[in-house]
């Protein structure tokens, strides 16, 4: 019962979500998204709730695009890759992370020199990418197709943030509103990743995850995580239906 109730909790929070993206009504580029959610916004839903909602998303949006306006053509390229437009994409991604990892794995370094790798890449990059990106990309070239693309992509990616807040916000409240639901299930979640980071090598934990991060985006966009929830869940209810039967039959013998 607790675990449908934070099901429907999070289900309302998107459904509120969603539906200042839907139709005629909201364009994440006008004043219409603010007139939507005025007149839309539940009268049950908290008054902090309402008055913070779309301002933020709004806001949110537009300090995105701006901020990445010099990377907006390597934007473009790396969504393009992890939607999967061409088909050795996914190869391609795949052949990548498995390359780096087997050269962290060779060279076996420790934690502090991984991220202060990472961390001296990301500044390097910081600093050559928007002069190499200006030369290579002649700003004559930007169409309004690509910024079309380009608003779209900064839009979902607020969107998927806001998504994440609502759902760990709705966790939190779970721990008011049902709170031997709430312990059993981070107690269960916890016991269980402690499990697996003691019977699983931290690197190929890592490895399946970057895997996982990086294929997402492009299983979702190309219908193959909708397809696999349908036969998961199609296989499902074939056991239940299976099991009942089973019961049943029991009783009348």
């Amino acid at each position: 019962m607790g675990i449908m109730s934070f099901s429907s909790e999070i289900e309302d929070d998107n459904k509120t979500l969603e539906a200042s993206f839907i139709g005629d009504s909201f364009h994440p580029y006008t004043s219409k998204f603010n007139r939507f959610y005025n007149d839309n916004v539940p009268v049950s839903a908290p008054s902090d709730y309402k008055m913070a909602y779309a301002p933020t998303m709004e806001s949110q949006i537009r300090k995105l695009r701006l901020s990445m306006e010099e990377y907006r053509e390597l934007i473009l390229s790396a969504n393009s890759v992890l939607l999967w437009e061409k088909q050795w994409y996914p190869t391609a991604i795949l052949t990548a992370c498995t390359v780096l990892f087997t050269l962290l794995w060779l060279s076996d370094p420790t934690v502090l020199t991984v991220f202060s790798t990472i961390g001296l890449l990301i500044t390097i990059g910081d600093y050559i990418l928007p002069t190499l990106i200006a030369s290579l990309y002649k700003s004559d070239n930007w169409t309004a197709d690509k910024q079309s693309e380009y608003e779209e992509i900064c839009t979902n990616i607020v969107l998927y943030k806001t998504k994440f807040e609502l759902l760990v916000t709705s966790y939190c409240r779970m721990r008011i509103t049902n709170s031997k639901t709430y312990f059993g299930i981070t107690i269960a979640g916890l016991f269980a990743l402690a499990w697996l980071g003691n019977a699983v090598n931290n690197l190929l934990l890592s490895y399946l995850f970057v895997v996982m991060v990086l294929l997402l985006p492009g299983t979702i966009y190309n219908g193959f995580l909708q397809k696999g929830t349908e036969i998961l869940s199609k296989i499902f209810s074939d056991l239940v239906e299976n099991a009942k039967s089973k019961v049943g039959q029991k009783k009348l013998d």
